[in-house]
């Protein structure tokens, strides 16, 4: 092979590493969204697994001595939820899927009791094993919200025993974690957690909320021009994943967060509704996802048909209002935007929380509208 030839090869392959880097589309899949009613319902026959690279099976719950705890068994056994996830991978053998355990609702102080005892933490090592084996899945994702103090340590110790379990048998470990990796009831050890986990799940939404008082963006991709300092630094996707990066996370294994619902408020005055406008307080909870002052992308699109849509260009977001209805949330513009951003930041690509509220019956045009704009953008 001549000198020339080589260096073509080699830059061939460098670019074809760095175009690889940001290829993972992890869906979080919330189970209970089999159980919506109406048009919110949404089975594991309907996610693509052609776009998505991961699904994680949200949730499994934690007991105090370690053992992993099947929450629903009707939904998750008896109708067949776990085993109708895994046979996603019949479609697309590459598929991986993972049980996630914790999430939002579970006791933060059950991890605690777990991770400071070696006899829970070995417990949870075999249920984690066991479960994998029995139900055909490949792993385990760990949503603890939120270590903190010793808790930190502690966390990398329980990561670090379920990869040493894991890894000879091809299993992955991956974690969602805070956007912000310095605030109270989000302490990690960064470069301990990089070392041991495989894929790192930052939360980059729930930015801001109707306990402002004002209209506010749910996940800015920047900064606002209008913003502080400190909300530049803290408070958007750009922000959270710089502070992920430094702090020490190999770049290769940081997922972007990208939120398929947006936080709706109830604007004071009409006639007002740019961002930081006065709001007289929080929505009212959807019909599918009854969630106060958050609505899923679903919801939005099937509701609110003749909304006034606004882009804003400084924070690649979109926000929307009619009438004393104002959300600020993400469209298929905006979740473009972020892939782009993976990609550029040679990223592991993007999770979703979560892939039930997509548009399935495309009210908004395209049917599952923000995974394929996700796969679009992936593939440009």
């Amino acid at each position: 092979m001549s000198p020339k030839v080589t260096i073509l090869f080699v830059l061939f392959i460098f670019v074809n590493q760095v175009w690889s880097a940001s290829d993972k589309v992890i869906c979080y899949y919330a189970s209970w969204g089999a159980e919506r009613p109406g048009n919110g319902k949404f089975l594991p026959e309907d996610i693509d697994p052609n776009i998505c690279t991961h699904i994680n099976y949200a949730f499994l719950g934690l007991s105090d001595n370690g053992t992993l705890e099947i929450l629903d068994e009707d939904l998750d056994v008896t109708q067949g939820g776990f085993s109708r996830i895994s046979a996603l991978k019949e479609q697309n053998p590459n598929l991986k899927v993972l049980f996630s355990v914790g999430g939002a609702a579970a006791i933060p102080w059950t991890f605690v009791l777990v991770s400071n005892d070696s006899d829970n933490v070995a417990r949870m090592v075999q249920s984690a094993l066991d479960l994998c084996e029995k139900y055909n899945f490949d792993g385990l994702d760990v949503d603890w919200e939120y270590p903190y103090g010793e808790s930190a340590q502690q966390f990398v110790n329980l990561i670090a025993s379920l990869k040493a379990a894991f890894e000879p048998r091809g299993y992955l470990v991956t974690a969602a974690v805070n956007s912000i990796p310095t605030e109270v009831g989000g302490g990690y050890d960064i470069p301990g957690l990089s070392a041991v986990l495989d894929i790192i799940n930052v939360m980059t939404y729930d930015f801001h909320n109707y306990i402002g008082g004002v209209t506010a963006e749910n996940s800015p991709l920047y900064g606002g021009v209008n913003e502080s300092q400190w909300e530049k630094d803290n408070r958007n996707v750009d922000g959270a994943i710089r502070q992920w990066i430094d702090g020490g996370a190999d770049p290769a294994k940081v997922a972007v967060g990208i939120a398929f619902y947006g936080h709706h408020f109830i604007l004071a005055n009409p006639s007002n509704h740019g961002l930081d406008a006065v709001i007289s307080g929080p929505g009212e909870p959807g019909p599918y996802t009854d969630n106060l002052s958050s609505l899923g992308y679903n919801e939005i699109c099937e509701f609110h048909p003749n909304g006034n849509t606004v882009f804003l260009d400084d924070m690649k977001v979109p926000y929307m209002y009619e009438d004393t209805f104002w959300i600020g949330y993400d469209n298929e513009e905006s979740v473009a935007a972020k892939v782009q951003y993976a990609k550029d930041n040679n990223l592991a690509g993007v999770f979703i929380w979560s892939v039930e509220t997509d548009d399935l019956y495309g009210f908004c045009g395209q049917r599952n509208g923000l995974l394929n704009s996700i796969k679009r953008a992936m593939e440009s």
